[in-house]
């Protein structure tokens, strides 16, 4: 493996030389299988037998190899005057460690390393926040985006008030709520209230504090199906599809993701979660788990299906991921969230010189999937189990799309 890289037997023999040196070979296969450009992979070897070399010299294992050894080695670069170091300047000394990280990461892989400590991995969380995001996965089947946006409203409740939930009261609990939801917009006023509220009734739940306390979270005013749908006509929709360029990997891949948003109405999450065994070619249909977990099947267009299949069989990374949708940028990993998808279809719309009418992305797509199929003369119960809707409440916002009929049937304002 190592071979296919370097030829000169003295460059072989450094690479395979000091604490690395028996593993240079396993981590080239491991950056291989990841998708790097040969390029990219040689760089990562020279760094890492730059490092195994001064390691050598200090008698440090790669046993030993941690965050605190990765700080003595930025030391050592300070001070390096070896010539692959002033390559680059500092941009190339920040490379070195960021290279050195991702050997460690393959390391701990292969069990040579110890894993993480928690201070390494990040702050602890409180064992009430902990349980929490337990109580709210296996009760509420939240997904990890919105228990993400939960924690930081908790943590920041816990630091307030503290710990010691038993000594609770209704003032406290509101003059927090309070104090916080006037200083943002009435949507991020409605997620604080709503966190806040979720967490007192787990810790109601759970026996930790006193019963009804979750009554006195004020309720934030906003007035149902009070706006108008923001959506593309479908010729612009239409525009954004042809967008994407099917004959580069990035295009292949987003023409798939956009198609899906266009033509299925799927929230980014969705695209994000969608994996290989979801796609029954057999049948043409797609397996979704959403909101809630509610597992639905949804037909796959032609158009769709093809988009797909050429991105399997031509664009995508090879890759140890089930994961339908990967980055085309190695490592070959999957989308890690919903503004991944969100990011490839505003791109897609300033490429096609489509304005949307709100913050571009992939919700965008959805509402003009509904808007459109409304305008075809599709039935809400109809547009409601294509988008999963829960109620037809929610589906009823798309009903008001015709301004052309809603400014003849529009009251004047009594003052004009």
């Amino acid at each position: 493996m190592l071979t296919t890289y370097f030829k000169a037997a003295h460059c072989l023999k450094r690479l395979r030389s000091g604490p690395a040196g028996p593993f240079i070979d396993g981590f080239t296969e491991y950056l291989e299988k990841a998708g790097y450009a040969r390029r990219v992979i040689c760089i990562y070897l020279r760094d890492v037998s730059h490092f195994s070399l001064w390691a050598k010299t200090r008698d440090i294992s790669v046993a030993d190899l941690a965050e605190s050894t990765i700080s003595s080695f930025r030391q050592h670069l300070r001070s390096c005057r070896c010539l692959a170091r002033n390559r680059g300047g500092q941009s190339r000394y920040c490379d070195a460690l960021r290279h050195l990280r991702r050997f460690l990461d393959y390391l701990r892989q292969k069990e040579v390393v110890a894993p993480a400590s928690p201070e390494q991995t990040g702050p602890v969380e409180a064992p009430l926040l902990v349980g929490f995001r337990r109580w709210m996965c296996e009760h509420r089947g939240v997904t990890q985006s919105t228990l993400a946006g939960y924690a930081r409203t908790v943590t920041d409740f816990l630091e307030t008030l503290g710990d010691d939930v038993r000594k609770l009261d209704a003032q406290r609990v509101r003059t927090f709520v309070l104090s916080r939801t006037k200083l943002h917009s009435r949507g991020n006023a409605r997620h604080i209230a709503s966190a806040i509220r979720m967490f007192l009734r787990y810790l109601i739940a759970e026996g930790k504090c006193r019963s009804g306390l979750d009554g006195a979270i004020p309720s934030v005013a906003q007035w149902r199906l009070s706006a108008l749908p923001r959506y593309l006509v479908a010729s612009d929709v239409e525009r954004v599809i042809a967008a994407c360029d099917p004959s580069s990997p990035d295009g292949c891949r987003d023409r798939a993701i956009i198609l899906l948003l266009a033509r299925l109405g799927l929230r980014a999450g969705d695209v994000v979660g969608l994996r290989l065994s979801d796609i029954d070619w057999q049948q043409a249909s797609v397996r979704l788990s959403g909101k809630g977990r509610r597992e639905v099947r949804l037909p796959l267009p032609q158009d769709v299906g093809d988009a797909i299949l050429d991105y399997l069989e031509h664009a995508r990374p090879h890759a140890d991921s089930d994961h339908v949708f990967l980055r085309t940028i190695a490592p070959a990993r999957p989308l890690s969230k919903g503004n991944a998808v969100s990011r490839i279809a505003a791109k897609a719309m300033r490429r096609a010189g489509v304005v949307a009418p709100c913050s571009p992305g992939a919700h965008v797509l959805r509402h003009s999937l509904a808007t459109e199929m409304l305008r075809q003369g599709a039935s809400l119960q109809r547009i409601g189990g294509v988008l999963r809707h829960r109620s037809l409440r929610t589906t009823a916002h798309y009903a008001k799309v015709d301004l052309t009929l809603l400014r003849l049937v529009v009251q004047p304002w009594p003052e004009v």
